[in-house]
């Protein structure tokens, strides 16, 4: 198993990596689109959402993949019915014709305490 660590996306405190390598299979840990180095989260839905697949991208890349690699991705949402329309548009710019599997649940609780990020996505990818 490959630790997978960039500066290019936020560091997770305590023991979680921001993805693993083995087999071909990535597996990136909880994610947010909070900015790297500041760990700031945008103010608006859009911003979070496209500082969330910047990340996933940067983490990606440290693996030697890209977004065509992702086969699922989990979301969760602050407010699933407020937050999903503008996460899909920026979902859709990133992947374009590629398709992963997906799911999304609502949650009130979860990330850092203080940060109320909206997103917080797993993804799978795979390139072997």
């Amino acid at each position: 198993m490959k630790v997978i660590d960039t500066p290019d996306a936020p560091a997770h405190t305590g023991p979680v990596p921001q993805a693993v390598v083995v087999g071909g299979w990535i597996y990136v840990s909880a994610l947010f689109g909070a900015q790297a180095q500041s760990r700031v989260i945008p103010e608006d839905s859009r911003g979070e959402a496209e500082q969330l697949f910047a990340n996933l991208t940067a983490i990606l890349a440290a693996a030697d993949a890209d977004l065509s690699h992702v086969v699922r991705v989990g979301i969760v949402m602050r407010n699933l019915q407020r937050d999903r329309p503008e996460f899909n548009k920026v979902w859709a710019e990133r992947f374009g014709s590629h398709r992963p599997a997906r799911s999304a649940i609502e949650a009130t609780d979860f990330g850092r305490q203080g940060e109320n990020a909206r997103y917080m996505i797993e993804v799978t990818a795979y390139r072997g």
